[in-house]
């Protein structure tokens, strides 16, 4: 095999002595071809002609020598190439075992990466579930929640997902703390309107009660009237009509005037109601009668001061 002299890989140079022959012969070729003569000539012609065909030698010259030089180096890389891949072969069938070991580890800590990530997702899910898992009910409730939210150990308890768990939980706790603001004012009005209402249940159980009242008071005066009326009537002789008549004409309850000048109007039976309710009047008014009204009325004239009822004058014609 030809051994080659002076490879410069760099420079990518090398020495075959065809080929330094020839390169060195170029200079002389260069200035016999340089200018060329008429072709048209036979001169010329046949100068051109010879000229090809001493081109055509020193280049099949060359390309033989390039062949011969390569060929054994063609060969060494064919077996280099074989002895590699044979080496290869066994380096492989070496290493093969141990990728697969490698592989199954690897797998089984990937599996077991991706179980323990499902798992913390789980928590992590959780955490964000908490402001749905009580919305809508009290404070007290929404208040335990945000300290169970934020007594959790994001930090140190969820290993690959700890970013994700401490965004979950910062969001919850702001979703939490605005449900609380947004409960806390809805109870306070609540609070608020219950209270109202049952102010005015009160006041409507006590003005209910009143008119009860009322209304078993005129009940029994109308069966006492009934009764003094039947009274008297029993007792009077049937001749004696003008002393019935007498006796029928109506007999003015104590405290009440026999002829009023002044008289009482209801403009507001409601607000008199609770008036007599709340200790307005006197014992008297404890039964809502018009003839009563009317006597305290004529007492009191302008100076008359009872919610829901105004004095008037009776005018001439009905005194």
């Amino acid at each position: 095999m030809t051994i080659l002299k002076n490879v410069d890989l760099k420079k990518g140079t090398v020495e075959v002595a065809e080929y330094s022959a020839t390169a060195a012969a170029l200079a002389a070729l260069r200035e016999k071809y340089f200018v060329l003569p008429d072709a048209n000539t036979d001169e010329g012609y046949n100068f051109i002609k010879s000229g090809i065909k001493e081109l055509t030698g020193l280049r099949t010259k060359l390309e033989d020598a390039r062949k011969r030089e390569k060929a054994p180096y063609l060969q060494a890389g064919q077996i280099i190439d074989t002895e590699a891949k044979r080496i290869t072969a066994e380096l492989v069938q070496l290493e093969d075992p141990m990728k697969a070991a490698k592989k199954e580890v690897d797998d089984r800590v990937e599996r077991e990466r991706q179980e323990r990530v499902a798992r913390l997702q789980v928590k992590v899910d959780a955490i964000k579930a908490m402001p749905g898992a009580v919305r809508g009910k009290s404070s007290a409730e929404i208040s335990e929640m945000i300290d169970r939210c934020g007594e959790i150990d994001t930090t140190h308890d969820y290993f690959d997902l700890t970013k994700e768990a401490t965004a979950a939980q910062q969001v919850a706790l702001d979703e939490l703390t605005q449900m609380l603001t947004d409960r806390l004012a809805f109870e306070a009005s609540e609070k608020q309107r219950k209270e109202l209402e049952a102010q005015q249940a009160e006041l409507q159980r006590k003005m209910d009660e009143q008119r009860a009242e009322l209304e078993r008071q005129r009940q029994e005066l109308d069966l006492q009237r009934r009764e003094l009326a039947a009274a008297r009537e029993a007792a009077a002789p049937a001749e004696a009509v003008g002393e019935v008549e007498l006796l029928q004409e109506p007999v003015p309850c104590k405290g009440f005037a026999t002829a009023s000048r002044w008289r009482a109007r209801v403009i507001d039976k409601s607000a008199l109601i609770a008036a007599i309710a709340a200790g307005y009047g006197t014992e008297d008014l404890l039964i809502i009668d018009q003839a009563a009204l009317d006597s305290l009325a004529d007492d009191e004239r302008q100076a008359m001061q009872l919610p829901g009822v105004i004095a008037e004058p009776v005018p001439a014609s009905a005194a």
